[in-house]
């Protein structure tokens, strides 16, 4: 598997200490103490300093990235067992830095990347240029795979003050080359590479370049952004009034700060003028309309430690902190956080909560969390992990009463939804190794608590089983188990439409590249009529996750997210009456923020977008990062402790010009809004299933050489 540097986030860290709110560790997240008005203003306008850091960095990064910024990051001085730069795959791929001079080299010292794909490095050679035209072969590799940050013991190449002023590492054969770091040694002991210019012979979509947050130029860009803000605001209010709001005083206030920004001249509308044009968008944001409802459901969660979209969910990789809670008064001057899982007292880690139509109960998934399992070498026997190291299914009421445990047995349960005739639907781990999959493949989880899974083609060995999901059905009980899909491979996401059928993502890996095709589908809650909505044969993005019906609107809103990584990434507005695949039925909600992975890797992220409109969403936005690389040697870089517990928070986007902070836990990522309100209860689709009928089927056969005269048989 492929992945990208993480060096971006090594050397990036320190920068976003200054703009991250303070991290904790603590197995439980409290609530902030007394957070006041005062301190949720200075919080919102920290927040949005921070969007305009990144807002500067996205249009100053907008484009491809090159070959020479890729470069960068094989002398820039980090080695850490990650690749510094990463070439596409070709015959004889290159990387070179300039010294600036011809200068004597007493040796050149490889950094492999020693987390996977090491070998590829094995014939690995080096040529010195003068010129940069004309070269000379100094050394082959002999075909050993050599490593470097894991065990101390990188390739080191004496070349006897040898001179050069271009040295270039080179891969024999048609193949990808990708290194730590190259050091260029004088006599002296002096690095001639550090942080010299460099170059490559392509990038690949792992390609990424080192980010950089710099400090606002307001002299630049702030009598721009004030008009951006103003104009939008003049949009604003002219939506308000069509919806019969009393605006006089934000009219009035409108009109002085357009006095006050067409009189100050453009090199000095500075943060003052900036602030006082966002307290007013912000008023009007959240004046809006569609915010009928008091309180908003959501979950407090420290990320996994596994970064890949299919081990992300399961309980051995979980982290402890959080719980579910309730935010009221979200539109004042300050919000208020309720915790209602309290009941749960010993660590563990809360997934994806949902909602009854009524209004009135909870699911949500749990996993007790055990400080050694993640580094069990053996967790495929579950003799060897806790039946609460899975996670299980559990409803209460939205106060905290009534909680009892649906599921049980040595299976991940998570993602349930409430169907619209009392069931549940909701991925499980219980399809297990039955070669067919229904109510009888179930029900067998039910009698044997630790039957073996099923698992991912390309998954890891005992201490990393990669158990495959699927969608199952159950009684509101947690009764009468039914597999819906026969599915081979994973399943994502369900949510039920308003038709009464169900959205989710699959991963079609038949047969062909392993990597795009997370497309979306839809299937009767009865496990018949599974079909495409969008992207079984379209290469970008990777991930069609989170998929949900917009309101009034044959719409559907998903987020585009990597194939190396949790879900999150760009909010995507996806119109299935314009087609199936390719860009023409997509809109990009957060066009900012690339698909990650295929497009490059962003410095920020969306995540569980929750449809008012077409335009507005409550959404979970932060700066949580990719792949923090794991300090512990020999494992994926996949498997990471390291990753901030605290960087995603709940906004209200308004996709034409906004993202309002709501809440944000200085300690914990806060996840999945959902407006706490009934809402109507989608279509009731009648089973056409017999479960205990006849094991029967009816099949069409067809002579696909019929009509094809030209065709040999």
């Amino acid at each position: 598997m492929h992945g990208t540097s993480a060096r971006e986030l090594t050397t990036f860290l320190g920068a976003l200490a200054g703009l991250f709110l303070a991290a904790g560790s603590s197995s439980f997240a409290q609530e902030p103490a007394s957070l006041t008005t005062d301190r949720f203003r200075q919080m919102v306008e920290e927040d949005w300093l921070r969007h305009e850091r990144y807002r500067q960095e996205a249009n100053a990064a907008a484009g491809e990235i090159t070959t020479p910024v890729d470069a960068a990051g094989g002398c820039d001085g980090i080695k850490d067992g990650y690749f510094g730069f990463h070439t596409g795959k070709e015959e004889s791929p290159w990387w070179q830095v300039d010294l600036g001079a011809s200068l004597p080299i007493d040796r050149v010292v490889l950094w492999n990347r020693t987390e996977g794909a090491s070998d590829r490095a094995d014939h690995v050679r080096i040529l010195l240029s003068d010129d940069g035209a004309e070269w000379r072969l100094v050394y082959a590799h002999d075909g050993e795979t050599f490593y470097g940050q894991a065990d101390g013991e990188p390739l080191a190449v004496a070349l006897e003050e040898q001179a050069g002023r271009f040295v270039r590492v080179q891969a024999p054969g048609a193949t990808y080359l990708h290194l730590d770091e190259v050091e260029v040694f004088a006599p002296d002991g002096a690095n001639l590479a550090l942080e010299r210019p460099a170059d490559q012979s392509s990038v690949s979509e792992w390609s990424s370049g080192t980010p950089r947050i710099h400090p606002l130029d307001w002299a630049e860009c702030g009598a721009e952004r004030v008009r951006e803000i103003l104009d939008h605001c003049r949009r604003l209010v002219a939506e308000l009034d069509d919806a019969g709001r009393d605006l006089a005083a934000e009219r009035a206030e409108l009109d002085r700060l357009e006095r006050v920004r067409r009189a100050t001249p453009p090199g000095e509308a500075g943060e003052e003028l900036y602030m006082e044009a966002r307290w007013l968008q912000r008023r009007l944001t959240l004046a809006n309309p569609l915010l009928d409802f008091e309180a908003i459901l959501f979950a407090k969660r420290v990320p996994g430690s596994f970064n890949h979209m299919s081990d992300q969910y399961l309980g051995w990789w979980s982290r402890p902190g959080g719980g579910i809670h309730v935010l009221r008064d979200f539109t004042g001057d300050v919000p208020r956080v309720e915790h209602v899982s309290h009941a749960f007292e010993e660590p563990g880690s809360f997934l994806r909560p949902s909602l009854s139509c009524d209004g009135e109960k909870v699911l949500f998934a749990w996993c007790r969390f055990h400080p050694w399992l993640a580094d069990e070498q053996n967790k495929l026997d579950k003799g060897n992990v806790p039946e609460d190291a899975f996670y299980h299914l559990f409803e209460m009421n939205v106060d905290g009463s009534g909680l009892r445990q649906l599921t049980h047995g040595k299976y991940d349960d998570f993602d349930g939804r409430y169907l619209p005739d009392g069931r549940i639907v909701f991925l499980s781990t219980r399809r297990g190794q039955s070669v067919q999959c229904g109510r009888d493949s179930a029900g067998r989880t039910l009698e044997t608590n630790d039957l073996p899974d099923a698992y991912v083609r390309c998954g890891g060995g005992p201490e990393r089983p990669c158990a495959v999901y699927t969608l199952h059905t159950m009684d509101a009980d947690g009764g009468d188990l039914y597999a819906i899909s026969p599915f081979e491979m994973f399943e994502w996401n369900p949510s039920v439409a308003r038709d009464g059928s169900i959205l989710y993502s699959r991963w079609d890996y038949i047969d062909r590249d392993n990597m795009p095709f997370m497309s979306l589908w839809a299937i009767n809650p009865d496990g018949t009529n599974a079909r495409l909505v969008y992207g079984n044969a379209t290469h970008t993005p990777h991930c069609t996750f989170e998929p949900r019906c917009i309101p009034g609107s044959p719409k559907i809103v998903f987020t585009a997210s990597a194939h190396h990584d949790q879900t999150k990434g760009s909010l995507v507005l996806l119109d299935p009456s314009r087609g199936t695949e390719g860009p023409e039925p997509i809109t990009r909600l957060t066009p900012e923020v690339p698909f990650p992975e295929i497009e490059g890797w962003p410095l920020t992220y969306y995540a569980n977008p929750w449809p008012l409109s077409e335009r507005f969403y409550l959404v979970t936005w932060g700066d949580e990062g990719t792949m923090v690389p794991s300090r512990e040697q020999g494992w994926s870089r996949w498997h990471s402790v390291d990753r901030p517990p605290d960087g995603m928070g709940l906004y209200l986007l308004d996709a034409e010009g906004s993202l309002e902070l709501l809440y944000r836990d200085p300690e914990i990522s806060c996840v999945t809004p959902i407006p706490l309100r009934p809402r109507p209860r989608p279509f009731d689709i009648a089973s056409r299933v017999e479960p205990d009928g006849p094991a029967e089927g009816r099949f069409f056969v067809a002579d696909v050489y019929r009509g094809l005269e030209t065709v040999e048989r």
